[in-house]
């Protein structure tokens, strides 16, 4: 019985160390869970749709923020346009004689100035027009000789006042045909005396050929009205856009166009509208308007094709943002407004316009408010990480 007893003390108090021990670890579990609940409890204060970054943050240096600017126009359509030459500033050069093309003095490409040789014909007319300066010249000489004669033979009573008179008749004549001959010749651009039977097409204008059907051997004649090199400024040229006649009435004289292409991805070339045609094409039931486009450095080449966006005056008040800004989530667009330095705040936004590279904003903005452009992608999924 003793032993019983002794032995069944030690076994009544190991059941309370580990009680002991039990509620030890407890409170450090709760001490523990509490230490956890802390960042959680950070990061709750931190509202839905809000981003923050800290100031020394690597992702700072890849967010751009751009501020919203006030629109005052919206684009009604975009076309399919091209660029076709500047008829204001471009000529087709014709023979103005029948002959045999012997020598080119340019290709297509070439620039050239105003009075440059385009091209040396042979020409019986030239050989023509050139001997009538050198007849007439001579018959002048001739004329105003006998002229001469005649007044002195008359002021000494040699011969009649009708003698006299007849002479100067044929000075007269003799300088009609001069001035004739000389016109002519001049007409065509040739010399007024040397007589010669090669013809030289020179360019009226200055540009660059952007067409050449002349060919050495060819026979050209004048009646044919066939034009051997057409001569263009490409320093401005016209921008063609067929528009729909749902969309007419909004397109008018001075309308503004914007104009991007592949060939040039890098610029938006506007334009206004020079020209709107009064009647519509018989089969695409559209009409063709014009737009002159500066050209200066030589981006566009002709018969480049591209979009053309149609914009006219908006009444309704909006803002236009970088289109890289906006951020589909769900059925909804939003962008991220700079609230302070490091702070972001998503917000919704209704789109009006995007052509890919502007984007127009009906509602969720106002002008001032500094979007997020470049990095949008990046603060976004920022957000959605801190739901």
């Amino acid at each position: 019985m003793q032993s019983y007893r002794s032995d069944s003390t030690p076994r009544t108090a190991r059941p309370t160390r580990s009680l002991r021990r039990f509620a030890f670890v407890a409170v450090a579990s709760c001490a523990g869970c509490r230490g956890g609940n802390a960042p959680a409890e950070a990061h709750a204060a931190v509202p839905t749709g809000e981003v923050r970054i800290a100031w020394d943050s690597p992702k700072r240096n890849s967010i751009r923020v751009e501020a919203a600017q006030p629109s005052t126009e919206r684009v009604i359509a975009t076309l399919p346009a091209q660029v076709v030459p500047d008829e204001n500033h471009t000529v087709r050069v014709t023979s103005p004689v029948a002959g045999r093309i012997v020598a080119l003095d340019v290709q297509s490409g070439d620039v050239v100035h105003a009075g440059q040789p385009l091209a040396r014909i042979l020409s019986a007319d030239a050989a023509q027009a050139t001997a009538d300066v050198a007849k007439a010249l001579t018959a002048r000489v001739a004329a105003h000789a006998a002229l001469a004669r005649a007044t002195d033979l008359y002021d000494h009573r040699v011969i009649a006042a009708r003698d006299l008179e007849q002479a100067r008749n044929d000075a007269g004549q003799a300088d009609a045909e001069f001035d004739r001959a000389t016109a002519r010749s001049r007409q065509l651009g040739l010399g007024q005396t040397a007589v010669s039977d090669t013809y030289i097409l020179r360019a009226p204008a200055g540009g660059r050929v952007i067409d050449r059907s002349a060919n050495a051997g060819a026979e050209v004649r004048p009646d044919n009205g066939q034009a051997l090199f057409t001569i263009s400024s490409l320093d401005a040229v016209w921008l063609s856009v067929s528009v729909p006649q749902r969309d007419l009435s909004q397109v008018h004289r001075g309308a503004r166009l914007r104009f991007t292409t592949e060939a040039a991805p890098a610029r938006v070339f506007d334009a206004r509208v020079s020209f709107v045609s009064d009647a519509l094409d018989p089969v695409s039931r559209m009409a063709t308007v014009r737009a002159v486009l500066a050209n200066s450095g030589g981006a566009l080449h002709l018969a480049t094709t591209g979009e053309a966006q149609v914009l006219v005056t908006d009444s309704t008040p909006a803002v236009s943002i970088p289109a890289r800004a906006l951020v589909t989530r769900g059925t909804e667009m939003v962008v991220f407004v700079e609230a302070a330095p490091g702070r972001f705040v998503r917000r919704v936004v209704t789109v009006r316009d995007d052509d890919g590279t502007t984007a127009t904003i009906a509602s969720g903005l106002t002008a001032g408010d500094r979007v997020v452009t470049t990095g949008s992608l990046l603060v976004a999924a920022d957000a959605d990480r801190a739901q």
